[in-house]
């Protein structure tokens, strides 16, 4: 048994056979207009954000997504359309593509810090939101969470009355940043086609969703050369000064961030010391899916979002009317 083998057997995945993977099976790339009503750029700083929405109009609560490290916006494809359709005359959804990831683009684009993408998050939010006075809910995946839970604790966006995290868990996360590299590096350097990539990615386990993962799988993937190969559009291994500082002080962070909070594991053996002591104390909501993967939102979409909206729902400020009393003539 190879390297790469050893790795995928680790992470409960499977190595299938890379050349004609997607051959006589419907791997076709989906649009994400059939999942978000408008695809814009927004330009914050030295960055040009790809931006999907649904709903920027509307007057009730935003839903505010960030993707993992590796991913897009679109990995929140299904779940923002769960999301949207439980209230589509009041609910709004954003799901960008943060810095160096999927169709976002402009300098010094290799600045992954926490710092950075807090800045980012909080920035877009802004520039789409001016004098915002709506009930904000931040979601973040992963990489994604750490910046959800740092700028929910920033409280530099008013109005966050939510806080979810994804399968992201500071103990754990810090134990597995050594494996990483192998990792990253057991993967396939590249595919000859996107419905091989979609394909492997279906079939390999890294992602449980067959529309998920024609929907996403594309937005990390270029192809810039006479080879026609189609690459990783985000380059991992280089971003590694940056994931002890993604991670550490999370599980505190998170606790301690002035707001609801929901965290949506694929299993409790995920959950360290200080969220195991900070849930006995009543302190966020837990929820377990583990019949997903890592990317829980992909493979139960639906239930992700369902646990969203009630999440919301839940936790909404309530909104007590005033009767007035005329006084007496």
């Amino acid at each position: 048994m190879d390297l790469r083998q050893n790795i995928f057997k680790a992470h409960n995945l499977k190595l299938p056979p890379l050349e004609n993977a997607a051959e006589g099976k419907g791997w076709s790339p989906l649009s994400w207009s059939d999942y978000f009503e408008t695809q814009r750029t927004v330009s914050v700083s030295d960055t040009r954000f790809n931006v999907y929405a649904s709903g920027l109009n509307n007057s009730g609560p935003i839903f505010l997504l960030h993707h993992g490290a590796g991913h897009s916006g679109l990995t929140f494809g299904l779940a923002s359309k769960h999301i949207f359709n439980s209230d589509p005359s009041k609910f709004t959804v954003v799901a960008p593509d943060f810095r160096d990831h999927g169709a976002t683009v402009g300098e010094n684009q290799s600045n992954l810090s926490l710092e950075q993408m807090v800045d980012d998050l909080v920035n877009l939010f802004a520039t789409l939101f001016p004098d915002n006075s709506r009930d904000v809910v931040i979601v973040g995946h992963s990489m994604g969470g750490a910046v959800a839970a740092h700028t929910a604790a920033s409280k530099r966006i008013s109005r966050v009355v939510g806080l979810v995290l994804i399968d992201i868990v500071e103990g754990s996360a810090m134990d597995s940043l050594s494996a990483i590299p192998m990792f990253i590096n057991a993967r396939p350097k590249s595919f000859a086609s996107l419905e091989n990539a979609i394909a492997w990615h279906i079939e390999s386990n890294a992602i449980h969703n067959v529309e998920s993962a024609r929907l996403s799988v594309p937005s990390l993937l270029v192809s810039h050369d006479k080879s026609n190969a189609w690459t990783w559009r985000t380059q991992l291994l280089p971003t590694e000064r940056f994931w002890k500082s993604w991670y550490s002080g999370l599980s505190k962070t998170f606790a301690s961030a002035p707001t609801a909070k929901l965290l949506i594991l694929a299993g409790t053996d995920r959950l360290d010391k200080d969220l195991l002591i900070a849930q006995m104390q009543g302190k966020f909501q837990l929820e377990l899916l583990p019949a997903a993967g890592h990317t829980i939102q992909e493979d139960m979409p639906d239930r992700v979002g369902e646990l969203i909206v009630s999440f919301w729902k839940r936790n909404q400020p309530l909104s007590i009317p005033v009767r007035r009393i005329n006084p007496a003539p």
